[in-house]
């Protein structure tokens, strides 16, 4: 084979490695964003709760 053929496939593929792998990262570090904001949503919907309960006993 020529070497200029070799060469362009190996950096054919060298690239659709790093796109593949730059695309994983993203869908990686979108799905902990997401499990985060549940925690998060999670976190402040049990404080208000407890505020809520909080406020029902000072006030009764």
């Amino acid at each position: 084979m020529d070497f200029t053929m070799i060469i362009t496939v190996a950096l054919a593929a060298a690239i659709i490695v790093i796109v593949l792998m730059l695309v994983a990262i993203i869908v990686f570090q979108r799905w902990r964003i997401g499990d985060k904001n549940a925690a998060l949503a999670r976190f402040i919907r049990e404080n208000i709760e407890l505020l809520d309960e909080i406020n029902k006993n000072t006030y009764e």
